[in-house]
């Protein structure tokens, strides 16, 4: 899938998949399992989607990376946990030992019972690791980073997509038999141009499926140790006052270093506002919950994806009204006579948004586009 300047300088090739996040890569594994080449185009300069996860300190290794994204699993997701298996991976339980911490206009309330938290499951190097591991089993010359796709084109007579793409400020010009969008649907009705137009009930269907995460911003603060521990505290800890709702001890299998992460609330006025009193803000919550100690931490860390351009478009700051239990059936429906098809967590049958439905929808496209390849052989 050689990509050219002009469409007649690139020969038609089997698979393009454009974003290289949990469902993509899961996609693509499985057709180049199959025999099937494929190319992953990805706007960003690392794979991971909204798996990201970044060291802890500059001193500490892989294992410690922090995830100021996507985290979690749960032992009840059958499709993350067979591409847990087959890739190796040995997910950690989070630690949920001691008491919830609850706070209100009145003060912080001790709560004996566990934390909320109990049973949900964790990677050593982050969720993020899922979509390394994967990236690095697939062929080196198939992922290109740092590409961003603006425009398709269905071909005549069956010849498949024309997709065209701007890679560090060089315009670029793929084929392909068949396309998989693992994207938000939001961003791809914001970000994307198709001819012809893509039909009425599928543009308002992208336009209205909310982001997975695309409100929420993560506050991730590091200590030299879960001091919280042996106080009795479970680091887990729910607040009406703010500026962090729910507080997770975030600490990596090892205990060292001493990690809490907090979702901002949202919308909050901090989030608008210079580092330095969001920070300070967030530093006087946490010692409010669990003492002085919290006050001094070796480092901080947050991003809001409502302001990550790759991720979220103008309104998705406001969390949505509900929450999906299933994606649309309509993206999970092929487009442009089988050419043009679905992935990532908002279209999943399973687990809408979590990790477990990004496997699941990169599992069903992945057969999608092998139905289609056998029957136009």
């Amino acid at each position: 899938m050689t990509p050219a300047h002009s469409s007649s300088a690139s020969l038609p090739s089997p698979v393009l998949i454009v974003g290289a996040g949990l469902a993509g890569l899961t996609a693509a594994r499985v057709l180049q399992g199959a025999g099937v080449p494929v190319r992953v185009l990805e706007a960003r300069d690392r794979v991971g989607g909204r798996t990201w996860a970044v060291p802890a300190l500059a001193t500490t290794g892989e294992d410690s990376l922090l995830d100021l994204g996507a985290t979690w699993g749960w032992a009840h997701h059958p499709y993350l946990m067979q591409l847990l298996d087959e890739l190796g991976i040995r997910p950690f339980v989070q630690p949920s030992a001691g008491a919830t911490a609850y706070q209100t206009t009145q003060g912080v309330h001790r709560l004996p019972h566990p934390s909320g938290s109990a049973g949900y499951l964790r990677f050593a190097g982050g969720a993020a690791q899922l979509c390394r591991t994967l990236a690095e089993q697939l062929p080196a010359d198939c992922l290109e980073l740092n590409t961003r796709v603006t425009q398709l084109r269905q071909l005549p007579h069956g010849q498949g997509v024309e997709v065209r793409a701007e890679q560090d400020g060089t315009r670029r010009t793929y084929h392909a038999a068949a396309v998989v969008l693992a994207l938000p649907p939001r961003l791809v009705a914001h970000s994307l141009a198709f001819e012809p137009a893509l039909p009425a009930a599928l543009q308002q269907t992208l336009r209205e499926v909310p982001t997975w995460m695309s409100h929420a911003m993560k506050s991730v603060v590091v200590y030299a140790e879960p001091f919280w521990r042996t106080q009795g505290w479970s680091g887990f800890a729910v607040s009406q006052t703010g500026p962090l709702t729910e507080i997770h001890d975030a600490s990596p299998a090892s205990g060292s270093p001493g990690v809490l992460f907090g979702f901002f609330a949202a919308p909050h006025p901090l989030r608008a506002a210079p580092l330095a009193p969001r920070q300070a803000a967030v530093l006087i919550q946490l010692a409010h919950l669990f003492g002085a100690l919290a006050s001094a931490p070796l480092a901080y860390h947050e991003w809001d994806w409502a302001q990550d351009p790759l991720t979220s478009v103008p309104g998705d700051e406001q969390p949505p009204a509900s929450v999906p239990l299933q994606g649309p059936g309509l993206l999970r429906q092929p487009a442009w006579a089988g050419c043009l098809h679905w992935a990532g967590a908002e279209t999943s049958a399973s687990e809408w948004g979590r990790l477990d439905g990004a496997v699941e929808s990169g599992r069903r496209v992945a057969a999608q586009v092998l139905q289609k390849l056998t029957d136009g052989a």
